[in-house]
């Protein structure tokens, strides 16, 4: 067994957490020192602006057989700090721990006892009938917590009645195959891990554990009521766009069936909304185009010549159809190839500007996209993409668009959050005049990320 394959990463998110964080680590060290466990303690501390990394790398230096840092310079949100450490944790079962240590570290064996039986996931409940609540919290906090439960269990008919506490395990490998549908940074994380989980077929268990409550919580509660309500009506809209045995589709498979003048139709619809959609948004993303040599990404039927008309385009698409349809049209203008977003056949530092419209939704692994498009951009270069906003606005248009369109079904969307698409560029090298903002009518997000020239 090598050094990097642990059975347990016990994963402490952290926020600004200098005054709790050392009593935090004091006590898993003082815990698991006297089990067998084979662990390691992954704090995972993002958009600090105290000395919690500090405090953190120093507990490294003096434990580094057990203890790691992973941290990102920019706040990524509960659910955000979580899916970063979990990229990095060894672990082959993943532990969250809460930094105040509402639930104990003796509580550890009872999650991992779960999972050695066979569970996936495993949650902490403070509302079963053998849960020992310690402290009390607040009655206000209590009524809310109830409330919340019960909403999700009508919601979603999923019997669990404590989706909120800290206190979670589940195999890492289960995590990794639903991290790309998760896109609710918030409050309502949790519920959008175990709705997924349940739907995949993941089995889910709850086990009464003990739990005090902690003074010092950063959560305002009654600014949440508002998020909690909205992300939960997401996820539960998430549901209602397509029949679970019709979401697995390969990009491949569905996009050779379409149409290949579906994009140009698009723009000389009938259907005015559609026609302004493709029309705004084309013009939006010309208008941030740099330089000579352009790279479609995603093209379609090659419509975005139209809108670069002095500029030597070359369109990318892994559409049969698309790719005949736009030769046979634009083929005197610029030129195309058939090939995935995410393994691009061009060589390195080749074009000034690349496009990717509404493209990063479909794909698995959307940061080998991404990661493609700097490769190929020259230093000083732009990308550009458009994508699916996480928004109340954008789970509602899609579940009616979906709806509508039930006998012609398209492949799985998952919308993306600010933080997780800034998070992909910072990692793939974007440093310089990265910007993302809400797009139609804030249905989309905008992305404009520079190349860094290497000096």
């Amino acid at each position: 067994m090598s050094n990097h394959d642990k059975e347990l990463t016990i994963l402490v998110p952290a926020y600004n957490e200098e005054k709790r964080l050392p009593s935090c680590l004091d006590g898993l060290l003082s815990y698991m020192e006297g089990t067998e466990i084979d662990y390691e303690i992954l704090v995972s501390a993002d958009g600090c602006t105290d000395r919690t990394v500090e405090i953190a790398e120093e507990y490294s230096r003096k434990y580094e057989d057990r203890i790691r840092v992973v941290s990102f310079p920019e706040r990524l949100g509960k659910g955000g700090g979580v899916w970063h450490g979990v990229r990095y944790a060894w672990g082959r079962i993943v532990v969250l721990m809460d930094v105040d240590l509402a639930s104990p570290p003796s509580e550890i064996p009872k999650l991992l006892e779960e999972i050695r039986k066979g569970a996936d996931i495993v949650i902490g409940s403070r509302n079963l009938p053998d849960s020992k609540i310690l402290v009390q919290p607040p009655f206000y906090r209590k009524v809310l917590g109830k409330a919340f439960n019960l909403l999700f269990r009508v919601l979603f008919g999923i019997k669990l009645y404590d989706t909120q506490c800290g206190f979670k395990a589940f195999r890492r490998s289960v995590f990794n195959d639903l991290n790309e549908q998760l896109n609710v940074e918030g409050f309502a994380f949790d519920v959008d891990l175990l709705v997924k989980a349940h739907r995949r077929g993941y089995r889910i268990v709850e086990v009464p554990v003990k739990w005090r409550y902690v003074k010092g919580s950063k959560v305002n509660v009654l600014k949440q009521i508002f998020r909690m309500g909205s992300e939960l009506l997401m996820v539960w809209l998430e549901l209602k766009k397509s029949e679970p045995e019709r979401r697995v589709k390969k990009v491949e498979k569905f996009y050779d069936e379409v149409r290949g003048d579906a994009y140009y139709n698009a723009l000389r619809s009938k259907f005015l909304p559609r026609r302004w959609w493709h029309l705004h948004k084309n013009r939006a993303i010309s208008s941030r185009v740099m330089g000579k040599n352009v790279l479609d990404v995603g093209c379609g039927s090659g419509v975005m010549v139209e809108f670069l008309p002095h500029k030597d385009v070359v369109g990318a698409d892994v559409g049969e159809k698309f790719i005949r349809f736009a030769q046979r049209k634009y083929g005197c203008r610029a030129s195309f190839v058939k090939c995935d977003a995410r393994k691009l056949p061009f060589r390195e530092g080749v074009f000034d500007t690349v496009i990717m419209s509404e493209v990063l939704e479909h794909l698995k692994e959307p940061q080998k996209a991404i990661m493609e498009a700097y490769r190929v951009l020259k230093g000083g270069g732009v990308y550009i993409a458009t994508t699916p906003r996480t928004s109340l606005r954008w789970s509602l248009i899609e579940a009616v668009w979906t709806k509508l369109r039930r006998e012609n079904l398209e492949i799985e969307h998952t919308a993306f959050t600010y933080h997780k698409i800034r998070y992909f560029l910072r990692k793939v090298g974007f440093s310089q005049e990265i910007e993302i903002y809400p797009f139609m009518l804030g249905c989309l997000l905008f992305i404009y990320a520079k190349k860094p020239i290497e000096s």
